[in-house]
C-alpha cells in the first residue's frame, strides 16, 4: 500500500503517518515524501523549470517499489496507491498520467477527499504564477532570467516569495484571482523531458484515457467545515463579515463560489444555491446560515469533483463509492489544534485518517477502535484483491449508476443508493448524529441535488 499525503501540495510529511493500524493486516506500507510548494510545482513551461516535480517524485518512488519492495516481503504485482485530499488528487493524476501507462506500477487506487477534477488540483496559468512568485523574490527579466535568478536563491527565500504571492491576492477587502492561485498545483506541461501531464486530466478522463483499475472513492460527511474555516479567517480579517447583514445576505454565497474558483457572472448559480441551501429567514444571520454554508463549501470544493471522477471511473472498472460519517472525539479539524470558530468541525476533512493512521495527541476509545478495525479491513481487503468485501452485516456493491450505490461508514455501516443525499446532510441534520436520518434516508433519492451537482459541473472548468 503506497500512501500519498495531502496538504494542498504545500505542506505535510510522510513522518506524520504511522503504520500501526494498517500493519495489523498482511500488507507492506510505503509512505512517500515528495517535493512541495514551488519547489515541487513551479513551472515556466520551459525545459529548465517545467513543473510537476513533486508528481515526478511519486513516479520515481513507485518505480523504486517495483524494484525493491520484494526485499521487504512486498508484492510488486499488488500495489495499491492511496491518498487523501491533494494526495487523493495525486492518485487520480497518476491514473491519468502518460508516464504511468503500460508500466504496471500499481493495480488499485483509493481516492480520499480529493480528485484531479477539483478546481484547485491544476494551475491553468502556471507561467503567470511563476512570474508573480518571481516578483516577490525580487527577480526581474525574461522567463529564462527569472528561472536563473530563482535557482540562485535559497529554498527558504523561494518559499517566502510564494507565501507573499498567495497573500497578494487579497486586495481592497476582496479576493482577486489573476487566473488561479498556483505554485503548488499540477500543470499541463508543454516542455520538459518527462511530461507528467500533456492535457488536463478532465480531458483524459472524458476520453477514457486513464488506467481502468479497481478504485475506491469517497468523502467525509462535513468536508465543508475545513473550507468554511478558511473563508471565515479571510472575511473576519478583512472586516466585512460577521456584523454586515447585507453582505451575508447578498454577497456571501457568491464570495464562496469565487473562493472555489467558480466565476458566476450571470448570478444564476448563486441564486440556485441560495435558494437550495438557505431559507429567507436564515439569510443575513451567519449562525443560522452555518449548516447551509458547510454543505455549500463541501460541495463546491470537494464533494462535487470527487463524484465527477467516480462517474468517469465506474463504467470502466469496479468503483466503490463511500461517505465517512462517523463522529469520534478526535479530529483533524484545525489541523488537530484548538480553533476559535463559531461552528464545530463535525466529521471534518481528513477525519477518516484518524482511523487509518494513529494520531500523536489522542487515543481511540472502544467504539472508535471498532471503527478503525473496520476501516483498516475495508482498505486492506481492497488492496489485496481490488474488492473491499466481505463486510459484516452488509455488502458493498460497486457503482452501477452515477450516484451509487455507496457505503455510509458510521457506527453502523450501511449501503445506500444516492450519494447526493450527502450533499445537503448538514442542512438536514446539523453537525451531530441524528438516528432518525439513519433510518429514514437509506433508500432516499435526491433528484433536485442531482440537478444541482450537474449544474455545478458545467461551471467548473
Amino acid at each position: 500500500m503506497f500512501f500519498i499525503h495531502g496538504g494542498s501540495f504545500l505542506i505535510g510529511s510522510a513522518h506524520s503517518f504511522r503504520p500501526n493500524y494498517l500493519l495489523e493486516q498482511d500488507v507492506v506500507l510505503v509512505v512517500t515524501q515528495y517535493r512541495l510548494g514551488p519547489l515541487g510545482f513551479l513551472s515556466f513551461q520551459n525545459d529548465d523549470i517545467s513543473g510537476n516535480m513533486g508528481l515526478l517524485d511519486m513516479v520515481l518512488a513507485l518505480e523504486w517499489v517495483q524494484k525493491h519492495i520484494s526485499s521487504f516481503c512486498g508484492n510488486s504485482n499488488k500495489v495499491t496507491i492511496f491518498g487523501q485530499s491533494s494526495g487523493g488528487a495525486a492518485v487520480s493524476l497518476l491514473m491519468a498520467s502518460p508516464l504511468t501507462k503500460g508500466k504496471n506500477l500499481f493495480q488499485h487506487g483509493i481516492i480520499q477527499s480529493g480528485s484531479a477534477f477539483c478546481d484547485w488540483a491544476v494551475d491553468l496559468n502556471p507561467v503567470t504564477t511563476a512570474r508573480g512568485i518571481s516578483k516577490f523574490a525580487n527577480c526581474t527579466g525574461t522567463d529564462q532570467e527569472l528561472a536563473t535568478c530563482l535557482r540562485n536563491l535559497t529554498a527558504y527565500d523561494i518559499l517566502q516569495a510564494h507565501q507573499k504571492y498567495l497573500r497578494s491576492v487579497i486586495v481592497q477587502d476582496r479576493m482577486v484571482v489573476n487566473g488561479k492561485l498556483g505554485g503548488n498545483h499540477a500543470v499541463v506541461q508543454t516542455a520538459g523531458s518527462k511530461k507528467f501531464l500533456v492535457e488536463h486530466p478532465k480531458d483524459s478522463y472524458k476520453k477514457g484515457d486513464f488506467q481502468h483499475i479497481p478504485t475506491m472513492i469517497g468523502m467525509t460527511k462535513h468536508e465543508g467545515t475545513f473550507f468554511l474555516g478558511n473563508v471565515y479567517d479571510f472575511l473576519a480579517e478583512s472586516n466585512i463579515f460577521m456584523n454586515n447583514t447585507e453582505f451575508l445576505k447578498n454577497d456571501l454565497v457568491n464570495t464562496i463560489l469565487l473562493f472555489s474558483g467558480i466565476i458566476d457572472t450571470s448570478g444564476s448559480l448563486t441564486d440556485v444555491f441560495t435558494y437550495k441551501f438557505f431559507s429567507k429567514d436564515q439569510l443575513g444571520d451567519f449562525k443560522a446560515m452555518t449548516p447551509g454554508l458547510i454543505d455549500l463549501c463541501g460541495m463546491t470544493l470537494l464533494k462535487s469533483c470527487i463524484l465527477q471522477v467516480a462517474k468517469k471511473q465506474f463504467s470502466r472498472a469496479p468503483t466503490y463509492l463511500y461517505s465517512f460519517n462517523f463522529l469520534g472525539h478526535l479530529t483533524k479539524f484545525g489541523y488537530g489544534e484548538a480553533v476559535d470558530y463559531p461552528f464545530s468541525g463535525g466529521v471534518a476533512h481528513s477525519d477518516d485518517l484518524v482511523y487509518l493512521f494513529p494520531m500523536d495527541n489522542g487515543t481511540l476509545n472502544e467504539i472508535e477502535m471498532t471503527i478503525a478495525y473496520r476501516m483498516v479491513k475495508l482498505w486492506t481487503n481492497f488492496a489485496a484483491k481490488g474488492n473491499p468485501n466481505p463486510i459484516p452485516d452488509t455488502v458493498w456493491k460497486p457503482m452501477d449508476s452515477s450516484y451509487g450505490p455507496y457505503l455510509r461508514i458510521d457506527t453502523h455501516i450501511t449501503q445506500r443508493y444516492d450519494i447526493s443525499c450527502e450533499f445537503n446532510i448538514t442542512v438536514e441534520e446539523g453537525l451531530g448524529e441524528v438516528e432518525i436520518w439513519e433510518s429514514a434516508s437509506a433508500g432516499h433519492i435526491n433528484p433536485s441535488f442531482q440537478i444541482i451537482i450537474f449544474l455545478l459541473s458545467l461551471f467548473i472548468v
